[in-house]
């Protein structure tokens, strides 16, 4: 059930999105749609995108492009497909970070600069003239239409509607809109602090405010207190309990758990002494701080106009 999960968002992602962008938020859980997001902001996790021996940028923008170009050239008929499958599995290079997590061989652009990643069997991918061939996948149609990742359900709207704004591309979002424990620590605390729900308002008109959330979604690629030999980039989000983020030694630190230690915990942080803690938590407080400033005096934070920022 891991890999029905992927071809179902963005598979969906691109019928809703071309068709009916509106009328996906209310078809779906939580009510705002996550998969296809816009021309370049799209979601792969659940089809396994990231679950590579190399997950960085360049080798999954080859993996995919390669894959676009090969499927775009066979046959569409089920011994093609399936060949084509089958072949893509034995050239992908393992071993795989969360080896029960399966990776889809069928994810592609889907767009023709390249830029959206997507299910190269939904029917209104290109070279399917409307024909629905997910039935062929490893999982089959009916689990690429019907699942929705736990951040449909577990993260708050404003808080997905403020990811999706400020996401960047394929790549950062999908790892990223996936760690619901990740984002629901970091503006559960700006709730905590603003001392009532964090709004779209709060954050998507101020500039600065903006960046703040864009640099702490960064920090999934680029956090300097990664324990080493943590998994990832890619999350493991299923609720099974198979491969669980390490929690924080503290006490052989000899010190009680950070404030803000759910945050710290979902970056797979692991430290050496306890200044280093405390260095880890200032970055952080730098970004809370940059998003709380705002929020609380609604004059001060520079900005945007209205279509920039909302």
């Amino acid at each position: 059930m891991r890999a029905e999960i992927g071809k179902k968002e963005e598979a969906d992602g691109q019928r809703i999105a071309a068709a009916a962008p509106d009328a996906s938020h209310a078809a779906v859980p939580g009510g705002v749609y996550l998969c296809q997001v816009g021309d370049e902001v799209s979601c792969g996790a659940c089809c396994g995108l990231y679950n590579c021996a190399d997950a960085s940028r360049g080798c999954l923008e080859d993996l995919i492009a390669g894959r676009t170009e090969a499927f775009r050239r066979i046959p569409r008929d089920a011994d093609a497909i399936t060949d084509f499958q089958m072949r893509a599995e034995r050239r992908d290079p393992g071993p795989r970070p969360y080896p029960d997590f399966y990776h889809c061989p069928f994810l592609g652009f889907i767009d023709p600069d390249r830029r959206r990643v997507g299910c190269l069997l939904h029917p209104m991918a290109d070279g399917n003239d409307g024909i629905d061939y997910r039935g062929l996948s490893f999982y089959g149609g009916l689990a690429c239409r019907d699942y929705f990742c736990p951040s449909y359900r577990n993260l708050a709207a404003p808080h997905k509607e403020i990811v999706k704004s400020v996401g960047a591309d394929w790549y950062l979002y999908g790892l990223v809109i996936t760690e619901d424990r990740l984002l629901s620590a970091f503006f559960g605390e700006i709730e905590k602090r603003l001392n009532r729900p964090l709004t779209m308002a709060d954050v998507l008109p101020h500039a600065d405010s903006r960046q703040a959330v864009l640099e702490f979604l960064t920090l999934k690629l680029n956090w300097p207190y990664r324990i080493p030999g943590a998994k990832g980039p890619g999350n493991y989000f299923f609720n099974d309990g198979l491969y669980p983020k390490p929690p924080v030694d503290y006490t052989r630190l000899g010190m009680a758990p950070s404030a803000l230690d759910p945050i710290l915990h979902e970056l797979s942080s692991g430290f050496s002494r306890p200044e280093v803690i405390h260095e880890a938590e200032a970055r952080i407080e730098r970004l809370l701080d940059r998003i709380l400033r705002p929020a609380v005096h609604p004059g001060a934070g520079g900005l945007l106009n209205c279509e920039q920022g909302l």
